[in-house]
């Protein structure tokens, strides 16, 4: 089952004026343009800040692998985006350099990382099951368990495609019970497919929406190859 998200909190674990776009851009801004994700948990603590975030003292390199052919710009001593690989090599993408890794992990079948931005949202990969069966079987098993967490599917199945892979974008609100009454939490989360692998991306933002035209999530999302 899918760990689901806190809008506030960001936590991660195994598991929810008009302007001329390229196609994959205007793709992009289709399935990351609606309301921003997560399900939800407790609240932290007001004066954590993003430092805090971070592995602390693990080894960064037991989760990522860097790229620099995915480097960008290209041939610089100091590009503005990282290539790096992730999840045992199933993931190839250009991250922005100022990401921290927040969490990992590389248990055999429930693979993660999760890294945080200073924009305030969160950018996880999740490795999933059944990569070969079809997109109505795939999605068929995603939405069973976003029900059985609670969550409630507000946009569903949006076509899209990365550098390389297929995706389906959906949008999931849960509501929480807490102290403080319900919280109820948005997230924006994107199945994407390779020939032998399947990741589930989940973007958590603490804003009410994410922006379409984010420049850092655009190209990170867009450079995504599925292995």
């Amino acid at each position: 089952m899918l760990g689901r998200v806190g809008k506030a909190q960001n936590s991660a674990g195994p598991r929810s004026a008009p302007r001329t776009l390229s196609p994959l851009v205007a793709a992009l801004s289709c399935a990351l343009g609606l309301p921003a994700c997560g399900s939800a948990a407790v609240a932290p603590p007001p004066n954590r800040t993003f430092n805090d975030w971070s592995l602390g003292d693990r080894r960064i390199e037991d989760f990522e692998t860097r790229r620099a052919a995915l480097d960008w710009p290209r041939d610089q001593t100091d590009p503005e985006f990282l290539g790096v690989e992730v999840l045992g090599g199933a993931v190839r993408f250009s991250r922005p350099r100022e990401w921290l890794i927040r969490n990992a992990s590389r248990e055999p079948g429930a693979a993660y990382v999760q890294y945080i931005s200073p924009s305030a949202y969160a950018f996880t990969l999740y490795q999933r099951p059944d990569p070969r069966t079809g997109w109505t079987e795939l999605i068929g098993h995603y939405e069973a368990e976003v029900k059985a967490s609670g969550g409630r599917i507000l946009g569903r199945g949006i076509p899209m495609a990365t550098s390389r892979g297929q995706g389906r974008a959906f949008t999931i609100e849960t509501t929480v019970k807490t102290s403080a009454g319900p919280l109820v939490s948005l997230s924006r989360e994107i199945l994407v497919r390779g020939a032998e692998r399947l990741v589930l991306l989940q973007v958590v933002y603490q804003e009410d929406d994410l922006a379409v035209d984010n420049p850092e999530l655009l190209r990170a999302v867009g450079s995504l190859e599925v292995h």
